[in-house]
């Protein structure tokens, strides 16, 4: 009898080590798309996608991992998803609110982590408060764009203001070409996990926040085609608290409840990141692979990066030109 339970039980745990392998597998695979599809992108416009603002209340142009679902690996798009036939294609001349209908409702395989347990697409409650053009129901992303160390949205006009050392990949209005990683294209990350995870705001930080009319924790979610970047004049009238699709390295890897994403418009001239009591916040990156999260790095690799990762390595990967010296990676 013993004999039969050590069987059963080493075969159920080679079961579960195999499913974990897998999904292992498969984001990596995921990001190595998102990577081919970036290096399409600076191959045709010599620079990464570039977040610029275009209306108001800060409203972005487009969402960098939507600029990228053209370029994407053509098995990377689910065209059987909600919507028509071609709703997954992203019109990069117009901005994410010209896009037609259901487009921002469609499932991007690429964008989804197989480790993630979320519904795709949702509904969204950020969306219905916003009254986005897209709708409510919107298509979700487990990868974000990497802001970098520094989690603040200070800026000069419409172009961020962040020190240059203290840069991320995706800053906006600052147009970022593989030749400005003086950090080492190798050790600078672009792209990481946010998956899953339930929101708290920053006046709050860690309580999990509760949405009043519903009584429900909020989740911390993420659209890929929906580039919301929430402010807080926003806030103040529509109660919305999101996560976003930008990450950053100033918050502990994993950290949870997960930090609301808000530019504060009372404070754009500070550049302070949070932990020196800054008056903005982004979201950390957040996994749910166990123990860590996976990177796609800007020289196109992928590597799992540990929960454990000392405060100031895990920053240091992730500015574009902040002079470290930083041997982590492989």
């Amino acid at each position: 009898m013993c004999a039969v339970t050590l069987v059963v039980a080493l075969t159920i745990y080679g079961i579960q080590q195999s499913r974990i392998r897998a999904r292992s597998l498969g984001c990596r695979e995921n990001l190595r798309k998102i990577g081919i599809a970036l290096a399409h992108y600076t191959d045709t416009y010599r620079t990464l996608p570039t977040v610029t603002i275009v209306g108001p209340d800060y409203r972005l142009a487009h969402s960098p991992l939507a600029l990228l679902v053209p370029l994407l690996p053509r098995d990377g798009l689910d065209r059987s998803s909600a919507g028509a036939a071609d709703a997954v294609t992203y019109d990069s001349t117009k901005p994410w609110f010209q896009q037609r209908e259901g487009v921002g409702a469609a499932v991007v395989p690429s964008f989804r982590c197989p480790a993630s347990t979320h519904r795709d697409p949702v509904e969204s409650l950020a969306a219905e408060r916003t009254n986005c053009p897209l709708g409510t129901l919107l298509g979700m992303t487990d990868y974000i764009v990497c802001k970098g160390p520094n989690d603040s949205w200070c800026l000069d006009g419409d172009v961020s203001d962040i020190p240059l050392k203290e840069r991320g990949a995706f800053e906006i209005g600052r147009p970022l070409r593989p030749d400005d990683i003086s950090d080492g294209l190798g050790q600078t990350i672009v792209v990481g996990e946010g998956s899953g995870g339930l929101l708290s705001i920053k006046d709050r930080f860690p309580l999990t926040l509760i949405d009043k009319p519903t009584m429900k924790s909020l989740p911390a979610q993420n659209y890929w085609c929906w580039p919301f970047l929430n402010t807080s004049d926003q806030q103040l009238r529509t109660q919305v608290v999101a996560a976003g699709i930008f990450g950053t390295t100033a918050v502990d890897l994993n950290r949870m409840p997960v930090i609301e994403t808000i530019l504060n418009t009372s404070r754009l001239d500070d550049c302070k990141p949070r932990c020196e009591k800054g008056g903005h916040s982004t979201s950390n990156f957040r996994s749910e692979h166990e123990g860590g999260a996976y990177f796609l790095f800007a020289d196109g690799a992928s590597h799992f990066v540990s929960g454990g990762i000392v405060p100031d390595v895990y920053r240091a990967l992730s500015s574009i030109a902040g002079g470290e010296s930083v041997d982590y990676i492989n």
